[in-house]
Parts: structure tokens; sequence; C-alpha cells
């Protein structure tokens, strides 16, 4: 028996040369492992979402060690992107949730206008 947790990462931008590259990256990709990411336009604002699904392995099985290698490689790539000033064209996360409940492990993204809806 091991622990099944879900992680995943989520980033959108509407810089079509950023999102690009990451397009490029996926595709260099094993099949087994592109298999996890997809591509969503959305409705207007010219944004565009890439979402790295969970791989479905237990922790300390060997997919779920490359998929973890694989959000790293991700959230690096998506790092890379940041301006002098600190800014990114990316605003994007990576969320665990199941048998260790639900968190925030990582992202870019701060509340700019103190909104209680979006804090913890």
């Amino acid at each position: 028996m091991g622990v099944e947790n879900n992680e995943c990462v989520i980033a959108t931008t509407s810089n079509s040369d950023a999102m690009n590259k990451i397009k490029e990256w996926v595709r260099n990709l094993d099949n087994d492992f592109s298999s996890l990411f997809s591509f969503t336009p959305a409705l207007i604002n010219s944004k565009e979402t890439v979402f790295m699904a969970p791989d479905g392995s237990k922790k300390g099985w060997r997919t779920a060690e490359k998929g973890k290698e694989l959000r790293n490689e991700l959230t690096t790539l998506l790092e890379s992107f940041n301006y002098d000033d600190g800014s990114n064209p990316f605003d994007w996360i990576e969320v665990g949730y199941g048998e260790y409940g639900q968190k925030v492990l990582h992202g870019n993204c701060i509340n700019r206008y103190n909104n209680k809806d979006y804090t913890t």
C-alpha cells in the first residue's frame, strides 16, 4: 500500500511566444509523459492555459518520481520567464490534493487587492 496524492501545475498567459516555448518543451518529452499536458485557450483576452495533470502514481514509485521531476522542470521553466522586476508573463500555481489534504505547493501569484475571498 502507498500514499496517493495528486500534484498538478496550472499556468495562464497572454504571451504567445512564452506559451510556444512551453509547447516546444512538452513536444520534446516522451509520449508517456507529454500526455499529461493540455493547452486550452480562454474565451477572451487572448489568454491560454497549460495544465500538467497528476501522474496518478503512488508516492515513492518511479512514475511519481518522474512526475515530480517534470513538475520541477516545468516550474523552473516558468520562472525563467521572470522579468527584471520579478514579474512574469505567466500566472501559475502548483497544487497538491488527495491523501495529504490540499495545499498550494508553489506559485507566483499574490493577492494584490486584499480580497478576503482568496486568502487562506
